[in-house]
């Protein structure tokens, strides 16, 4: 697969950031968008940001089927709804943690935690997160759902509290309990320098990961027969640091940290459209969007900021990018 590099600021390769979600299959599950990609406006040319609510340090978004939004940051895990043009996040654990990815299965819940925990809550009116199994790892960061009743997860690209050991783990479920943890493995260590964000479509994980040279990568690991991972391989590669991403249809959105900027990335690795250097304050993910609340082609991202700063008006908040309306 062909790659092409991503016009970059140098000088943000020294910095890190934090990310991951959950993707999956064709179907319409809420977590890979099946718009169109070239319906999509990835271009300040194009489209104009506009910013929904104050999310401390911003990291991940993952819908549900039905549409639900749900936000994790530096501090919480938030569900995200409006009444008119007013926005609301509803905190969903009593505490604080440094939440990261998120993912979605069984109508269930379930977020990463820099604590080395994993989190789980049901999808019911008012979803109450708890601590359901110890990781073992001190950096749990990307996550998505698996098929067979399991979550993949990276463990990175970094720890405050211990040195890099960078992996993609596998947590399998008990299928009469969602909310009970059975088995945990390493799942692969191949080609993963900095892993960061983790998605799925059909049988096959994707992650984003820190190559060599500093180089940002997206690699792809399909689920072999036996459940193991089969050999890495690169399908994009850019000059960023990077975060989460997501998919949609063949394509991938990428948020350019380093940068501060998304881009389109298409099936064949090359860069699509992008917003221009500093169009977003430290993006850490970006979604399509789903009805009740937008459209299918806006585009939503967290914007995190600076690593560890819950307060600052830089970044800490949650954003969508859309096409400019055209004047009459």
């Amino acid at each position: 697969m062909r790659t092409r590099t991503w016009p970059a600021l140098a000088a943000t390769l020294l910095l890190a950031a934090c990310g991951g979600d959950s993707g999956s299959g064709g179907s319409d599950d809420g977590r890979n968008g099946t718009v169109d990609p070239a319906t999509l406006c990835v271009d300040s040319s194009c489209g104009e940001k506009t910013v929904l609510l104050t999310i401390p340090d911003a990291e991940n978004l993952l819908f549900s089927a039905d549409g639900r939004l749900f936000v994790s940051g530096g501090t919480n895990v938030y569900e995200i709804t409006r009444s008119g043009n007013e926005w609301a996040a509803t905190a969903l654990y009593d505490g604080s943690c440094n939440f990261t990815g998120l993912a979605i299965q069984r109508n269930t819940l379930y977020a990463n935690c820099f604590d080395g925990k994993l989190y789980a809550a049901r999808l019911t009116a008012q979803p109450q997160l708890q601590a359901i199994h110890d990781l073992g790892i001190a950096a749990p960061n990307g996550l998505s759902d698996g098929p067979g009743h399991t979550l993949f997860m990276a463990n990175g690209p970094f720890s405050p509290t211990s040195l890099p050991n960078p992996q993609l783990r596998r947590v399998t479920l008990d299928p009469a309990d969602p909310l009970k943890v059975v088995a945990e493995d390493l799942w692969t260590r191949e080609g993963l320098l900095g892993p960061n964000g983790v998605q799925r479509k059909d049988n096959t994980i994707y992650v984003s990961n820190t190559g060599l040279g500093g180089l940002a990568e997206l690699r792809a690991y399909d689920i072999q027969a036996d459940g193991s991972a089969g050999p890495g391989r690169q399908v994009a590669s850019f000059l960023s640091l990077p975060d989460d991403f997501s998919i949609v249809g063949d394509s991938f959105l990428v948020a350019g940290f380093g940068t501060s900027q998304i881009a389109l990335i298409g099936p064949d690795g090359t860069l699509t459209s992008s917003t221009s250097l500093l169009s977003f304050s430290f993006p850490s993910q970006v979604r399509v969007g789903r009805p009740p609340l937008f459209a299918p082609t806006d585009l939503v991202v967290t914007e995190k900021g600076i690593l560890g700063d819950n307060v600052s008006p830089i970044g800490n908040r949650l954003s969508v990018f859309r096409r400019k309306t055209q004047a009459p």
